[in-house]
């Protein structure tokens, strides 16, 4: 109560209502000196929440009885505590109406009624999503109360614009509030049709809004991981391979029909579209696709064909392989003439598939060794030979390029523009692909148009010579040739996580760099600027005693800032002289400050910055050696 003391009825009547006599409740309403029903203790409680509170329906329906009693927060308690009969009982009085159960309940109550246990913007139908009560919110529904979906972020209506200039923080709680009832098992339980779909969409979304909202980016982030196991969850109520295929199979449109009929005449790789799960991926549902569930199907279709394939010993599997390897023109031929047959689906199955890539990218990095090697005899001429005619090993590496460009132009066309490009190894398989065909061209270009000084020593060939800018881009696509070995590290249990680990770090590098170049920067601009003044050009000499004369000259390490930035990068790996800061003149403060600089950047990037991208590295490891995020593609 507010600033007045209870009457002696008023307290008889509340202690009755705390015990739950009904009789002392009843004789304290009975006319001509009832008390007031809606009187409140020292905690601001009703004799109507106390019965909420106590679970008390029977007192309950004789306070509901009385014709001017006052909800207010009663319902919202008997929703916290789950009774579903109290919470009937207070929706079937007169008072409350349907679009109380939602938006309309803060505006159904003035602000000098504002509820000291619950925000001014939780409705029934939110606290009853927020609680998890699937009956209670079933009733909400049946009653025609919806929670409408927030306004994007950068909505400029002009219902967003009012409310972020009258209280932005209430604002982004309200968006909360709300986002936590769409975010709970039992709404996505009851009101959608495709609940797995709408758990990745909301989650998916949830995590763009961590990001835009940095400073609840904590409580969007639990919300999408809520939302990533409830589909997890879902997933664990399959009992059999079937019902995984149904729910991995599921289309975004309800109307497909089913066809059931594949199930039992066409083998995994022909009945399973898993549309679902590429939904999984694009929405990087990481925790669906790991799912034991989903893993075991995929497992099963990877080695279609060897069912025996996994308990076999490393040996056995080992000898297999090759024996696979050694057969495939053969088998490549029997695919070509019989593809229907049972030995051209099993030469199609996924397993087969990646052992025939794998060991055709094997003999491409053959190929790239022997052209890279230097052989005595015929292949000596080619080094003063501007536009050289391609060797058979060279034939043979442009043969690989072009298939392996003809089969990323295959998966561009199946899988589209934007899958195509989510994918970063494919951003690598563009990249060494576009090199490997800027060398070919560079080389054509060279070998047709170059007919003056053919036979030229290496030394006398021009800057821009066509044959030496296609060897150094020749040389590059190598490096990103060997590095996507990588990519195969993917279908080990114990390298996956390795894999992955990689990426992250790639990632903390990235930020690593960025610091480091401002540093960099920094203290290369203010060594320039003290030591471009000293000219490494003008040579100071000195009559020793003997009568020679000793000539010195200044360092040019910090003459441009080319070379500043060059001579402060390798001097992290100990490739620079301690004495480059040091001066032919006799200018001591100098000296003293550009030492002093010298030193507080070697300070501040090794002892500090590389410990901080060594101790993100590390975390980056922990974190997904904990999360177990090995996944089979």
């Amino acid at each position: 109560m507010s600033g007045r003391s209870l009457e002696a009825t008023e307290k008889t009547f509340l202690e009755a209502a705390e015990r739950g006599d009904k009789h002392t409740i009843e004789r304290c309403l009975l006319a001509p000196r009832s008390v007031n029903v809606n009187c409140t203790d020292l905690l601001g409680r009703s004799a109507l929440q106390i019965a909420v509170d106590n679970e008390n329906v029977e007192l309950v329906e004789i306070l509901l009885q009385q014709p001017d009693i006052k909800i207010g927060d009663a319902l919202l308690h008997a929703i916290t505590e789950g009774v579903l009969r109290i919470v009937e009982l207070l929706i079937d009085h007169p008072s409350i109406s349907a679009s109380m159960l939602a938006s309309g309940w803060s505006r159904s109550r003035p602000s000098t009624e504002e509820s000291s246990d619950f925000s001014p913007d939780i409705s029934p139908v939110i606290l009853a999503a927020h609680c998890n009560q699937f009956e209670i919110l079933q009733l909400f529904l049946a009653r025609g109360a919806y929670i409408d979906k927030p306004h994007p972020l950068n909505c400029f209506c002009r219902q967003c614009e009012e409310s972020k200039q009258s209280d932005s923080l209430r604002y982004s709680l309200k968006r909360i509030h709300t986002y936590k009832a769409l975010a709970s098992p039992a709404w996505l339980s009851l009101t959608s049709h495709d609940p797995i779909l709408s758990a990745f969409k909301l989650s998916w979304e949830l995590e763009r809004l961590a990001e835009l909202e940095n400073e609840f980016k904590d409580i969007y982030m639990e919300l999408s991981s809520q939302c990533k196991r409830y589909s997890c969850e879902l997933l664990d109520q399959c009992r059999s391979s079937e019902e995984v295929i149904a729910v991995l199979n599921r289309r975004c449109s309800s109307s497909s029909p089913p066809e059931p009929a594949l199930y039992d005449e066409a083998p995994h790789s022909e009945r399973l579209s898993l549309d679902r799960l590429k939904l999984a991926l694009k929405y990087d549902q990481k925790q669906f696709v790991a799912h034991p569930h989903c893993q075991q199907l995929l497992t099963s279709i990877w080695y279609e064909g060897f069912p025996i394939w996994r308990r076999r010993s490393g040996f056995s599997k080992v000898l297999l392989c090759l024996a696979i390897i050694t057969a495939m023109p053969l088998l490549a031929a029997t695919y070509l003439l019989f593809p229907r047959t049972r030995l051209g689906k099993l030469i199609r199955s996924p397993f087969m598939k990646f052992i025939y890539h794998s060991a055709s990218f094997g003999c491409f990095l053959i190929l790239l060794v022997l052209a890279s090697t230097r052989t005595e005899g015929s292949e000596m001429y080619r080094q003063n030979t501007r536009g050289p005619a391609p060797s058979m090993i060279e034939w043979l590496i442009l043969f690989w390029v072009s298939g392996m460009v003809w089969s990323e132009c295959k998966q561009l066309w199946e899988e589209g523009l934007k899958a195509y490009v989510r994918q970063w190894w494919n951003w690598l398989d563009f990249i060494m692909l576009s090199l490997y065909l800027c060398t070919f061209s560079l080389r054509a270009v060279a070998y047709l148009q170059i007919n003056i000084n053919k036979e030229l020593p290496r030394s006398q060939w021009p800057n821009n010579d066509p044959t030496l800018i296609a060897e150094g881009v020749f040389a590059v696509a190598n490096v990103f040739s060997f590095a996507r070995i990588i990519y195969l590290f993917q279908t080990n249990p114990h390298l996956g996580p390795l894999q992955i680990s990689l990426g992250c770090m790639i990632i903390d590098i990235a930020k690593f760099l960025f610091i480091f170049f401002l540093v960099l920067t920094s203290f290369a601009c203010g060594l320039n600027q003290l030591y471009w003044y000293y000219d490494s050009n003008t040579e100071h000499c000195k009559q020793r005693p003997n009568g020679q004369m000793e000539c010195q000259s200044n360092s040019d390490a910090f003459t441009t800032l080319d070379v500043t930035f060059a001579t402060l990068f390798w001097s992290l790996f100990g490739i620079s002289s301690p004495k480059s800061t040091e001066l032919v003149d006799a200018h001591p403060f100098v000296e003293f400050v550009g030492q002093g600089l010298f030193m507080a950047y070697h300070v501040l990037s090794i002892i500090v910055l590389i410990n901080m991208l060594i101790a993100m590295m590390s975390n980056s490891f922990q974190v997904i050696e904990a999360s177990g995020k090995s996944i089979l593609f």
